[in-house]
């Protein structure tokens, strides 16, 4: 499901509507796997397989589609055009829709995590590195594909290690997945949307008015 993601959504560039089928696909394929089944049959593969394995590289390359874009920016590479304007606004915006939906899910549903500690569900290292992949794909997608898929490759291996390091569910991980690329295709729909009304011209404006007998002064703010 992950390796698929950037086929799946470079399909989907061109387009001006926000793209919920791959973001609801992951969610769908998270809640079809939230069963015990599905957990015993993880713990068997770590068990059998990764139970020696441990790295904090994940912790880093949450961080690296995020990177990336702000390394290619720096190194001059120009990215989509109709987000110049608009790219420090969708990633705050971006990151605060994430950041309350992880934290919100995580202490409401409060679900263990397989090495026993709680607050697993969903996996706030995927929503970063997926929101970060999916800014990326929005800047340079269409006229770089493989910075795309790099971006991807980089989010999925994120989600791919915090299962290895026995720190979360398949469920974890493709939720929050989804959560970070619903949140850049909303924060990318919305920002252009609201952005009028946040950066409003304020003024003040005085207008005096003077008559035959009296003088007086008309004060008005606009915002």
């Amino acid at each position: 499901m992950l390796l698929c993601l950037p086929m799946m959504v470079l399909g989907q560039r061109k387009s001006t509507k926000i793209n919920w089928k791959t973001p609801a696909s992951l969610a769908m394929a998270s809640a079809f796997l939230y069963n015990s089944s599905s957990k015993d049959a993880q713990t068997k593969i770590y068990q059998n397989s990764f139970s020696s394995f441990s790295t904090s590289a994940d912790d880093y390359l949450q961080y690296s589609p995020t990177l990336v874009n702000i390394g290619l920016h720096v190194a001059g590479f120009e990215g989509n055009e109709s987000n110049r304007g608009n790219r420090l606004g969708i990633f705050v915006l971006g990151t605060g829709m994430y950041v309350v939906a992880v934290q919100g899910l995580k202490y409401a549903i409060n679900e263990y995590r397989p090495n026993g500690i709680e607050h697993s569900f969903p996996s706030g290292h995927s929503a970063t590195a997926f929101f970060g992949a999916t800014i990326l794909a929005k800047e340079y997608g269409e006229d770089y594909p493989i910075i795309a898929i790099a971006g991807y490759t980089l989010a999925g291996s994120t989600a791919f290690l915090r299962m290895a390091n026995n720190e979360h569910w398949a469920t974890d991980v493709l939720m929050g997945a989804a959560i970070g690329m619903g949140s850049a295709e909303l924060a990318s729909w919305l920002y252009p949307k609201i952005k009028p009304a946040i950066f409003r011209n304020t003024a003040w404006r005085f207008s005096p008015q003077v008559g035959n007998n009296y003088y007086a002064a008309h004060l008005n703010y606009s915002f």
